[in-house]
């Protein structure tokens, strides 16, 4: 942000720091020869140049720096700078001595130029100024662009409400805000009525327009402290603070089922729908998380079926046949394990340039008895924080290994890939036992490569990188996949032996209508590229994304557009066809 100020008011603040009263009024003339005015501050010394970094209103752009002052060295002085002004402050070192050495050693420190008194001029001096100047704005530009790309990753692109990662982060806070303190809170989950309708007779321009409407409607009638998320589609929830009992919530649950009531207007349509909402309260019926979100989705189907449409929890209710419930207890999924149900379906990863097969990724299926397809995000997220975890990921080792052997030898030299929880690297002996099914398959680790999701680097670093390093040194590769989608950073991309980046398909959808999807591929093109870093595509759906992604140097991608993951014994087949097309 500092760099904007500087192109708005046409100031330069710069701080020349040298004991040498004629050398520091020689620089300050050459400075004032900038086309651009500069106001200069002077120190002679160390303590004189602390007192005005730290005394003064102003941010300074540069600070020219002696190395030899006569309280000590200048060099010494960049940790406070660094602290008290930023690190887009530009260090330029003027000094009388010194070596290329000397030179090389200042860059590394973070110093951005290096001036010597000897063959000083007007002309290097305004150069350093207007490389620097440079230097700021690019990084007002970086920072702006980590800025927007993290308000994406934690808000619903569509609505621009917390989204469903936000939305879990702040229940756990919430929750642990009550065991500290005993605050109340109630969950509202809200269902929208009759949105089907307005998709299928409106169009879903229409329906994008009436949920950004909803959003604004749920957004103004909440507090400050309250939190309103959009989970996906028409779902919504909210964390209402301070709810103390049951009657409050009620009303406060039936005040946003009339809101939503009320009619739309949206240019020449007037639509009227509705909304369920099913609450649970803390701590009346449950203290953690995954209990509140399943007795609040609860009470909303049973909301969706009656007369009332704000329906609070009742334990003596019958349980309600969604997904939520059943994995809570995740019994289902241990007998679908037991019993050999979960497939595991296989989906390519091409060169966008010439077809070639690069690998595949194997997603795990789950085909229930009673309710028929499980959605892979529920059954997932069930099972990640239980102990079934370190099953659940021996038994999709085992799985694709066998398949991996029999792969067809059209793609024989094809990677794939697993998505394995980040929880599980915090088993000591996953590396051990992902090691012994290698061998007792034949598989080798080159074939292998394991998907992250940046969460799970960031959660505990230090366990992350002991046992990432250990599956690096025995030759497997480590991909991160939804790129985007989470805390963003791009710290551990230098910190884990990472070859691999997927995009997140929400910017790859997106790829032709929105300049800052398109900034944020061609920025990671450079930046992989300049790394060896793979780069893949998610959500490659059309033939038009296809061919932006060439033009922006993406040469990988994987995609509904390229193929739908398929069972294993189907890839032969299809494989075929793809020689045959490409």
């Amino acid at each position: 942000m500092e760099a904007l100020s500087i192109a708005e008011t046409g100031d330069i603040y710069a701080l020349l720091v040298d004991d040498d009263d004629v050398d520091r009024e020689r620089l300050a003339r050459m400075l004032k020869r900038y086309r651009r005015p500069i106001h200069i501050a002077e120190a002679s010394s160390k303590s004189g140049a602390l007192a005005e970094l730290r005394e003064r209103k102003v941010r300074f752009s540069f600070i020219f720096l002696d190395f030899k002052l006569d309280d000590g060295d200048g060099r010494d002085l960049l940790p406070d700078i660094w602290e008290s002004v930023g690190a887009d402050c530009v260090v330029v070192a003027v000094t009388g001595g010194g070596s290329e050495k000397t030179a090389a050693d200042a860059i590394k420190l973070g110093i951005r130029e290096y001036l010597s008194k000897v063959d000083l001029s007007t002309d290097k001096v305004s150069s350093a100024i207007d490389e620097g100047l440079k230097w700021i704005q690019v990084q007002a530009r970086l920072r702006q662009a980590e800025q927007d790309l993290l308000h994406k990753s934690l808000h619903d692109a569509l609505t621009d409400l917390p989204n469903r990662h936000v939305f879990f982060d702040r229940l756990e806070q919430f929750c642990m805000i009550h065991r500290r303190k005993s605050d109340p809170f109630a969950v509202l989950m809200l269902d929208l009525d009759r949105f089907k309708e307005v998709n299928d007779m409106r169009g879903h321009v229409v329906g994008d327009r009436l949920l950004v409407e909803v959003s604004r409607r749920l957004a103004d009638s909440v507090r400050e402290a309250d939190t309103v998320a959009r989970l996906g589609g028409d779902e919504f929830a909210m964390i209402l603070h301070g709810v103390h009992s049951l009657e409050v919530a009620q009303a406060m649950a039936q005040k946003v089922v009339k809101l939503l009531e009320q009619p739309f207007a949206l240019g020449a349509d007037v639509l009227r729908i509705g909304a369920s909402v099913g609450i649970a309260l803390c701590p009346q019926h449950g203290q953690e998380p995954n209990t509140l979100l399943s007795r609040a989705d609860n009470a909303m189907y049973r909301a969706k079926k009656g007369l009332d449409k704000a329906v609070i929890y009742d334990e003596l209710e019958p349980k309600s046949s969604n997904f939520t419930d059943r994995l809570m207890l995740l019994g289902d999924l241990e007998l679908a394990l037991d019993r050999g149900e979960l497939d595991w379906h296989w989906q390519p990863k091409i060169d966008l340039r010439d077809g070639h097969i690069l690998g595949f990724e194997v997603l795990a299926r789950w085909q229930h008895r009673k309710f028929g397809n499980v959605p892979p995000d529920v059954f997932i997220a069930a099972v990640e924080p239980s102990p079934l975890l370190p099953r659940f990921t021996l038994e999709t080792f085992n799985r694709v290994f066998s398949q991996l052997s029999r792969l067809p030898a059209a793609a024989a030299e094809a990677r794939v890939a697993v998505n394995i929880s980040a929880r599980i690297l915090e088993y000591p002996d996953f590396v051990e036992q992902l090691l012994a099914v290698l061998r007792q398959h034949g598989v080798q680790p080159g074939q292998l490569t394991l998907e992250l999701t940046e969460t799970a680097l960031i959660a505990n670093p230090v366990q992350a990188r002991r046992v990432i390093d250990a599956l690096a040194a025995e030759g497997l590769e480590l991909s991160i996949d939804d790129f985007g989608a989470g805390f963003t950073s791009f710290g551990y991309l230098r910190d884990f032996a990472i070859k691999e980046i997927k995009i997140d398909k929400s910017y790859i959808i997106t790829l032709g209508q929105n300049q800052f999807d398109l900034s944020l591929v061609t920025s990671l093109v450079v930046f992989c590229r300049s790394l060896d870093i793979r780069l893949v595509a998610e959500g490659v759906e059309t033939a038009d994304c296809w061919q932006r992604l060439l033009e922006l140097g993406c040469h990988c991608g994987q995609g509904y557009g390229i193929s739908r993951p398929m069972p294993f014994d189907d890839l032969p087949t299809w494989l075929e066809q793809w020689r045959q097309r490409h």
